[in-house]
């Protein structure tokens, strides 16, 4: 059993979101399955590694983050605040 390491709780949803990366010009299809105020889990469309220097769109919102975890089509997101 894994321990549970996320500063906040996530609650689950079904949202569906885009990762642009690339200055716009690769968007990845994507679901959001759980979500916290810091933070979500993704699913894929497809197996493709995605970076830290990309958006989430999703929500009317558009987020930065970092890649907190990926396995396969699950992505794990931390969002980064702009100073």
């Amino acid at each position: 059993m894994s321990t549970d390491r996320r500063s906040q709780p996530r609650f689950p949803v079904r949202i569906d979101a885009t990762v642009v990366c690339d200055d716009g010009l690769l968007r990845i299809p994507a679901v959001v399955v759980d979500q916290s105020e810091t933070g979500v889990r993704i699913r894929l469309g497809a197996d493709q590694p995605i970076n830290s220097q990309c958006y989430l769109l999703f929500n009317h919102r558009i987020e930065p983050f970092r890649v907190a975890w990926q396995a396969r089509r699950s992505v794990g997101l931390s969002f980064v605040t702009q100073p």
